[in-house]
């Protein structure tokens, strides 16, 4: 009897050993090593044809990152020779429903949403934006929503692009122990 308790115990103690290990370091980290998702959401500024939009870092907690609400944008759509134009604003946002490490990055499921309009507003914490189109100038109106999945490599850049010369770049990216990056992600600073 006492020796089944000893192994009963023994055994217990093994498996809960080995559930601590696998909490500690995901699939092909090492010790230490923690990994962020590098986003950006780009488009043409509507007034100097430049490329603009927004780049951030999320970093990968308990396997999620957070839901990130882009700030507010103006648009423009001209027809084909480039007299009439219509101008709209645009609201985006990105989720992650599912994220899980691989060997070598990570397996990403996205949701990218862009709603454009004559008039948008957004509000995040004790923030709140507003932003509209003259009565009198053409307006853009339409909604896009698309849903990637990638097996994303450390370092390697995806990219969708959206209606209205939207564009969408993700990639992930290790860092060490002291929080130094491991990988390089080529998306650009806006």
């Amino acid at each position: 009897m006492q020796r089944t308790l000893i192994l009963s115990t023994f055994a217990a103690c093994a498996l809960l050993l080995s559930a601590c290990a696998s909490l500690g370091t995901p699939p092909g980290l090492q010790a230490g090593q923690t990994v962020a998702i590098v986003n950006s959401l780009s488009w043409d500024n509507p007034l100097n044809g430049k490329r603009d939009g927004v780049r951030t870092s999320w970093p990968v907690k308990h396997g999620t990152i957070a839901t990130e609400v882009f700030p507010l944008a103006q648009l423009k759509q001209c027809d084909a020779a480039g007299k009439a134009c219509a101008w709209g604003v645009m609201r985006a946002r990105r989720s992650a429903p599912a994220l899980a490490y691989a060997d070598g990055g990570v397996k990403l499921a996205l949701s990218v949403a862009i709603d454009v309009a004559r008039r948008q507003d957004a509000r995040q914490g004790e923030t709140q934006t507003a932003m509209a189109i003259p009565q009198d100038v053409a307006a853009i109106v339409g909604q896009q929503q698309v849903q990637p999945s990638w097996k994303l490599k450390y370092g390697k850049v995806e990219q969708v692009d959206l209606d209205y010369g939207v564009r969408y770049q993700v990639c992930v990216q290790r860092y060490d122990a002291a929080g130094k990056a491991i990988d390089t992600c080529e998306i650009p600073f806006i």
